[in-house]
């Protein structure tokens, strides 16, 4: 009686085990891990990628721009990729002061599922990225062999024939050109923004003034040697003699961030012909929503762009 007792309890535990053998092997929701960033610095208006790895057998990934927050710096958020256990997250048009530090700080709950259920939302601190100065790539002529010549970029710049041997003397009745001692550029001084904060298609303004130790020459500024960093806008140049005033309006951007306009070098010249050498940068400004122009103090800088 006993034994058969015991026999029953047995086959009764194996029944149970197999019909709860769903149940045996746990299935977890799916987890999200950050890579490091495609590099540790970036330009103003650069583009950072971070690759983010699934796992726990996600069946749907959800993952998009909008899930995602950054911090310290400001940038367009999209998601590449396919499939269920990879994505990469694409921080482009990145703004922010020199040596910011941005990093990837919230994702959003859910964007990755399975049949236990979808990932947890992720307050995190990835590895960051700081923004660097733009680097001057314009490619310079290089000197001529034989020694250093201070006149050959302007040689280069200005001439269309060789210069005469060195045996060649000069015609019995030619005078000699009387030398231009002025070699040094006119500067160019940008102005402060008539604005640090507007609304959406609100308009800013801020002069230019160029400068020389002897006296100026042409002013050339136009509107093709204005970029526009982290916004766009209509852009109009009044003004005459040595100073213009740039005049932005219809400014179009994402909250917050830290806009700015550079204008280009050689856009104004002296008597002797030097131009300016250098570019020109503004102050930065924000865009803001008009809910907040009144209680600036009260605003706080979206984590999101904007969006």
């Amino acid at each position: 009686m006993n034994k058969k007792l015991i026999y029953m309890c047995m086959i009764f535990v194996l029944v149970v085990v197999c019909s709860c053998s769903n149940f045996v092997v746990a299935v977890s929701i799916p987890r999200l891990a950050i890579s490091g960033p495609s590099s540790g610095t970036v330009e103003v208006g650069g583009t950072i990628r971070y690759t983010v790895n699934i796992y726990n057998n996600a069946t749907n990934v959800t993952l998009k721009g909008s899930d995602i927050r950054i911090s310290g710096v400001t940038a367009n958020i999209s998601v590449e990729g396919s499939g269920n256990s990879q994505r990469t997250i694409v921080l482009s048009n990145i703004q922010g002061s020199v040596g910011s530090v941005g990093y990837i700080s919230y994702i959003a709950g859910g964007v990755a599922s399975n049949s236990a259920g979808g990932s947890r939302e992720m307050n995190v601190t990835s590895t960051s990225f700081t923004i660097v100065a733009t680097v001057n790539n314009d490619p310079a002529p290089s000197e001529p062999s034989g020694g250093n010549d201070n006149n050959y970029n302007n040689n280069y710049n200005n001439n269309t024939t060789l210069p005469p041997s060195n045996n060649e003397e000069p015609a019995q009745n030619e005078e000699p050109e009387e030398e231009n001692d002025d070699k040094t550029p006119p500067t160019m001084e940008i102005g402060n923004l008539s604005e640090t904060e507007v609304e959406i298609g609100d308009t800013i303004s801020f002069d230019v003034a160029y400068k020389d130790e002897t006296e100026m020459g042409d002013v050339t500024l136009e509107s093709k040697d204005i970029t526009l960093y982290g916004f766009t806008a209509d852009i109009q140049i009044s003004g005459e003699g040595t100073s213009r005033t740039v005049t932005l309006s219809n400014i179009q951007g994402n909250l917050g961030g830290l806009k700015y306009v550079k204008i280009a070098k050689k856009t104004a010249k002296d008597k002797a012909g030097n131009e300016v050498n250098e570019t020109g940068t503004t102050s930065m400004f924000k865009v803001i929503d008009k809910d907040t122009k009144n209680k600036p103090d009260d605003w706080i800088e979206n984590p999101n762009t904007g969006r």
